[in-house]
């Protein structure tokens, strides 16, 4: 409605309504507050429809639901999932009985060549290992005339000698020789060896009355070849190296070549520091000055359950006081190949020696 402006005549009753003039400032209604009302009305009752429900999706008295389904639709689906994950489960556990069953205990599907140790190389990775190694990650051997610390040191390779080097009165094992070698022998018949072959007498410098080394500060330490299903040593010529030991110079090929063992310092500094060593073998018992020996007969191996894998005790004698010395062992046949940064063919370790104290020694006595 437009506003009119109203004047009163002076000394007159009469009235005149003038029409608004259009320089006159009308009042324009406070929209932005009104929209704002409403907006505040619009969120107080969304929050309220939201509160209530979240109320009815917990638990709905109307439906009597609860979070969205009835007890009799919950049971439903509960019988249903428990029906689908058993049938699940029953299908993996067929599954897996029927691939136990195809598959061959004794024999692996695939070994050597055929299998991923024959990855970026042309023959079969022969790893090796060594004892005593209290810690299965640390590979420090510790010296000392600490009697604790020998005994400690001691009665880690003595559990290893008694469960995995000597073979039981009752073992399926039968001798083996260059006649007679392992890939001759019934399956599941392994060669008789034991600890006590290489170890005869309690007077040997690694035998247990001597701590094997350790009660002398000069211990014993067996290097071995890692349990390969089916290898041999491959035919060829000798090793460079164990030509010049054997003063052999001879390239000609041989059919059943033994392996070789030989240790020596990593560094040049270890080398330096390096003492004589004793490496006691089946070949020679009573020890070898240059190199231990794995005879050739006593491979392959075929997963017989009285195995005894051979090995060979490398004796260090007069090592340096307070000094860490790494030593690095490899094993010399034709189709072994070394590298040093998968430690193919070889294993590394330190020793460390050293020595408390006369008085300190007494008083833990």
């Amino acid at each position: 409605m437009d506003e009119k402006v109203v004047r009163y005549k002076k000394n007159s009753n009469d009235i005149h309504v003038l029409p608004p003039s259009p320089y006159t400032e009308v009042p324009k209604p406070n929209v932005r507050r009104e929209k704002l009302s409403v907006e505040n009305e619009e969120t107080i009752q969304t929050k309220k429809k939201l509160e209530k429900t979240k109320k009815n999706f917990l638990f709905d008295p109307r439906r009597k639901t609860f979070l969205g389904r009835s007890s009799l639709n919950w049971a439903r689906l509960a019988a249903f999932y428990t029906v689908f994950y058993f049938c699940l489960g029953m299908f993996f556990v067929i599954l897996l009985y029927v691939f136990a069953l195809i598959l061959d205990r004794e024999v692996p599907t695939y070994y050597n060549k055929d299998s991923t140790m024959a990855v970026r190389t042309t023959a079969t990775v022969v790893g090796m290992g060594f004892r005593p190694q209290p810690m299965v990650d640390d590979s420090l051997i510790r010296v000392s005339n600490d009697l604790y610390e020998q005994k400690r040191i001691a009665s880690s390779l003595r559990l290893y000698r008694d469960v995995y080097l000597i073979q039981k009165t009752d073992a399926k094992a039968e001798p083996c020789t260059e006649l007679d070698p392992a890939s001759e022998l019934v399956p599941g018949t392994a060669c008789s060896f034991s600890w006590f072959d290489i170890v005869s007498t309690q007077d040997h410098p690694c035998s247990d009355n001597n701590m094997y080394g350790f009660k002398h500060e000069e211990p014993c330490v067996l290097v071995k070849l890692n349990k390969v299903y089916g290898w041999t040593p491959t035919k060829g010529p000798l090793p460079i190296h164990i030509q010049g030991l054997r003063n052999i110079h001879n390239n000609k090929s041989i059919a059943k070549p033994d392996v070789y063992i030989t240790c020596e310092g990593t560094n040049p500094s270890d080398r330096d520091a390096q003492t004589e060593m004793v490496y006691y073998s089946l070949e020679k018992p009573s020890g070898s000055s240059k190199y231990g020996v794995i005879p050739n007969y006593y491979f392959p191996y075929r997963n017989a359950r009285d195995h005894v894998q051979p090995f060979v005790l490398v004796q260090f004698k007069n090592l340096p006081l307070h000094r860490l010395i790494s030593i690095t062992c490899r094993a010399w046949s034709p189709g072994i190949e070394h590298e040093t940064r998968g430690m193919r063919g070889m294993v590394a370790f330190q020793l460390y020696r050293s020595q408390v104290a006369e008085k300190l020694i007494k008083d833990d006595n």
